[in-house]
């Protein structure tokens, strides 16, 4: 027991491996339908795995064929797969147009093609990635990261439109925390050619940025996620509410129209789902389905009926 010891970026890592653990389960059971979220599920896979090996890099890599590769491709997957992540929070719940996927490509051709100029020296092999190849890995990883981006840039229209939109002010704001942190990783990679920052500061840096991935996801995604796939897909399947949620939606409308709940300023999906004593998910899902709008739409509406009545 005395050698299990890890490190403050070992303990941070394990902290990404169970939260993109968590992510994945909740945002897998919640949206009801796992094509919808293959995205989200895919991204919380792939960044729970680059997690993983920056545990297992200290005693593990030695015993795996190709380590350094699989540990490099994990983590630059991730600009790719965010752009398309991206695509999808701006076009909700479809899912992005097919010829969009052309960026996973990117980093098996970036990895082809860091090894053709690797293998030009002799003490470099297909599986033994020396100096060198690892310096060609990165630099094309940035140009793959970078590429993606493109995909992004293409649709900015979009994503300006969305800005002007009230119900889609959210979606605006994740987008742009996540095209930051993209950036903010593709920078810290390009910082670790130079001899600014060490091997271990590089790695310490970039286990922060995809704790703040998980932190994004844990406070915006999963917000807008679940609830407006559910919503829509209850509304082109037209499935019959449950008569739990029928109940429910009765004292939604009681606690609105007779009580006039809506008119505590503290009040919110928080104290409102504890008034109903039910999970603030189950509030929103009923919500969502029975009223056709969020929970906190569903307040602010009243709140402003209220407003008119009184200035008329």
């Amino acid at each position: 027991m005395d050698n299990l010891r890890f490190s403050i970026p070992e303990i941070l890592s394990l902290m990404g491996v169970a939260q993109c653990a968590y992510l994945f389960v909740y945002i897998a059971f919640r949206s009801g339908s796992f094509q919808s979220v293959l995205l989200p599920a895919l991204y919380f896979v792939v960044l729970g795995g680059a997690f993983a090996l920056d545990v297992a890099s200290g005693s593990v890599a030695p015993l795996i064929p190709g380590f350094a590769v699989w540990h490099w491709a994990l983590w630059f997957m991730g600009p790719p797969i965010s752009a398309l992540l991206i695509l999808q929070i701006l076009q909700l719940p479809a899912m992005p147009h097919l010829k969009n996927f052309w960026v996973l490509l990117l980093i098996p051709a970036a990895f082809g093609i860091s090894q053709a100029i690797g293998m030009m020296d002799d003490s470099c092999h297909k599986w033994n990635i020396c100096r060198p190849s690892h310096e060609w890995l990165v630099v094309t990883g940035l140009i793959a990261g970078l590429l993606s981006l493109v995909v992004i840039w293409s649709q900015r229209r979009k994503l300006s439109g969305l800005r002007s939109e009230k119900a889609g002010h959210d979606r605006y704001w994740l987008i742009m925390t996540l095209i930051f942190m993209n950036l903010g990783f593709l920078g810290l990679m390009l910082f670790s050619l130079t001899p600014v920052l060490g091997a271990a500061q590089v790695a310490l840096v970039r286990t922060i940025i995809g704790l703040g991935f998980v932190y994004v996801a844990g406070t915006s995604l999963l917000r807008i996620y679940p609830q407006a796939i559910q919503l829509i897909q209850r509304g082109d399947r037209k499935v019959a509410p449950t008569a739990s949620e029928t109940d429910l939606a009765a004292r939604i409308r009681e606690l609105m129209e007779v009580q006039k709940i809506y008119q505590e300023p503290e009040c919110n999906r928080t104290t409102l789902a504890r008034e109903l004593n039910v999970p603030e998910g189950t509030l929103s899902r009923v919500v969502n389905a029975q009223f056709g709008k969020s929970v906190p739409q569903l307040l602010n509406e009243r709140r402003i009926e209220d407003a008119k009545r009184l200035l008329t």
